[in-house]
């Protein structure tokens, strides 16, 4: 998905389409990481993740987990012999 940078201040940015800020629940103010892939260039945003939430672990952070596991479940089993 192309997107324009626009000025904020004495800063560019890229603006979020709003399907994107609904599915991640951003909101304004809110921190995000932002990286560069080292090789390809590539720059990543990623929302904060709260993986705790009132004591409780975030039905968030725990569907990250479950999807971490499932893509690295081969490794994770070579690892463990």
């Amino acid at each position: 998905m192309k997107r324009k940078l626009v000025q904020a201040g004495s800063s560019l940015a890229v603006t979020i389409p709003v399907d994107v800020v609904r599915e991640f629940g951003l909101e304004k103010g809110m921190s995000v990481d932002v990286s560069v892939h080292p090789r390809t260039g590539a720059v990543t945003i990623l929302p904060g993740t709260r993986s705790v939430e009132g004591g409780e672990v975030t039905e968030r952070f725990d569907r990250a987990i479950d999807d971490l596991l499932d893509r690295r479940a081969e490794l994770y089993r070579r690892l463990a012999k």
